[in-house]
């Protein structure tokens, strides 16, 4: 058997077994595959040992990513046992990398607003990525799948099983920034069409007001844009509303969740950006933002005094000191007096 006819009937098994639920899911696992049998020179996989896969992982540098090739592999091993090629998995006879931490760049909120004004004074096609961007949380391949009918529903965008990760339908709420983008999608959108279409430039031209001929763009109302143009637009709005760090389509993601589960709490914004897993969810708040930074310590200068006194230490009741009751608390031995009660005479 060779290992490219493994891999379609390993693939054509896990679509059938609802393992595999998108296609760049699938995309995914064939790549990692396809790769790996070019190492191995389209071999049997009965044949394959750990050096094998050792020498596949290093195609890879970063050990996350390596992280998530080896278990495309594990997996792909697993079902070789199951099916009878193999007695063993190779995958899980080589070292699990160790998970590495990433740093992402946390938009402020100035940002998101010079952001979504930087692309409303580009084109509208601009306007409306970086809004759903910011203001919706959706990822890129929902952004790009999104046609007129998942807006259908007042006051909702419709994440609906066919562009949505794990086939996890959500409904999204519209807030009131992104009521007016919504409101405009409606109007220029038909049910079937794509919000974020296909589009060619330099194909149609007209003559501005000082006369000069300008090549604009043709759009395809019934082809998604594709995911290069999606990056390239959010990275150009990054620049014109001139943020030093790159901006790219997730960012915008991370700037809903981290805004949604800080002011709404973690379970809310679980379920409104459709994450599986609670703890994904808490990688986008697992520190303090940069307004709550800000505003905590922006009018702080140095020499100054401080807002509070530093309490002094309590002390404890004449005769008890194990009792925990602090002077100038009422008691009922004493009444409302602060002092407590006075001190016994000594003895003759």
């Amino acid at each position: 058997m060779r290992f490219t006819d493994a891999i379609n009937t390993y693939l054509r098994d896990m679509r059938s077994e609802g393992r595999l639920t998108s296609d760049g899911s699938e995309r995914a696992y064939y790549d990692t595959l396809r790769r790996h049998a070019q190492d191995v020179g389209n071999r049997d996989p009965r044949t394959i040992g750990r050096d094998d896969i050792k020498r596949t992982l290093q195609r890879w540098p970063h050990p996350n990513t390596q992280r998530t090739r080896r278990a495309i592999l594990a997996s792909f091993y697993t079902w070789c046992m199951e099916e009878g090629h193999r007695k063993d998995n190779p995958a899980l006879q080589t070292r699990r990398p160790k998970r590495q931490p990433t740093h992402v760049y946390r938009l402020t909120q100035d940002e998101c607003r010079a952001l979504m004004d930087a692309a409303t004074a580009t084109g509208h096609l601009e306007r409306w990525a970086i809004h759903l961007g910011i203001c919706a949380g959706l990822r890129a391949a929902e952004m790009r799948g999104l046609r007129g009918r998942n807006l259908a529903r007042d006051g909702f965008i419709w994440v609906s099983p066919d562009i949505a990760k794990g086939r996890r339908e959500r409904w999204v709420p519209i807030i009131d920034t992104l009521r007016d983008v919504t409101d405009e999608i409606r109007m220029a959108v038909g049910t079937d069409e794509y919000v974020l279409c296909g589009q060619q430039a330099g194909i149609v031209a007209h003559t501005d007001a000082a006369g000069q001929l300008v090549h604009g763009r043709t759009l395809h109302r019934h082809r998604p844009m594709g995911p290069t143009n999606l990056y390239n637009i959010v990275v150009r709005a990054g620049q014109a509303a001139g943020i030093a760090a790159g901006v790219h389509p997730h960012l915008l993601r991370h700037a809903y969740g981290d805004h949604i589960a800080k002011v709404h709490g973690l379970q809310i914004a679980q379920a409104l950006m459709g994450h599986a897993d609670p703890s994904t969810t808490s990688g986008y708040t697992g520190a303090m933002t940069l307004d709550e930074l800000s505003a905590t310590v922006v009018h702080t200068t140095f020499g100054a005094t401080p807002l509070t006194e530093t309490p002094s230490t309590p002390s404890y009741r004449y005769g008890d000191s194990n009792s925990g009751l602090s002077a100038g608390m009422a008691s009922p031995d004493h009444g409302e007096n602060p002092e407590g009660p006075e001190p016994c005479p000594p003895k003759p």
